[in-house]
């Protein structure tokens, strides 16, 4: 049973398949942009996440923006990628925005990001995804 959810069969159609292809790259690339900002002025994440943990939060953070977003582009460990993503969605739109969507600290980025990451989860990587090669074998 793990191994199916793992790794899923790619029981999709073409359309089907290149859209969640689309929206995998498309929001987990923009996702990854914000990863990488945070990465590459690590000290200033870091004490910007005091509140919440500070450096632990920083990397847990970054591992969710960065490193587990490449997984969902490319589909190697897809849905065990999208679980640190929804996490770190929920608590920035929860936590940090404190689940407003218009406002001072509006959250709205944070919740589209959780709603398509959730869909996305659900709906599975598609035939394009590396899995679909471990599903195979």
């Amino acid at each position: 049973m793990l191994r199916k959810l793992l790794f899923p069969s790619n029981q999709y159609n073409t359309l089907i398949s290149v859209l969640l292809l689309l929206l995998r790259v498309a929001f987990a690339g923009m996702l990854m942009t914000h990863g990488w900002a945070k990465l590459t002025n690590f000290a200033a994440t870091a004490e910007g996440f005091a509140a919440l943990g500070g450096t632990v939060a920083a990397v847990l953070v970054i591992f969710a923006e960065f490193f587990c977003a490449l997984g969902i582009i490319t589909g190697l460990l897809y849905r065990l990628a999208l679980i640190p993503v929804i996490i770190n969605m929920s608590v920035a739109f929860f936590m940090a925005h404190g689940a407003r969507l218009v406002g001072e600290h509006n959250g709205e980025l944070a919740f589209l990001y959780l709603v398509v990451f959730v869909v996305l989860i659900f709906a599975g990587p598609g035939k394009y995804a590396i899995d679909g090669f471990f599903a195979k074998k």
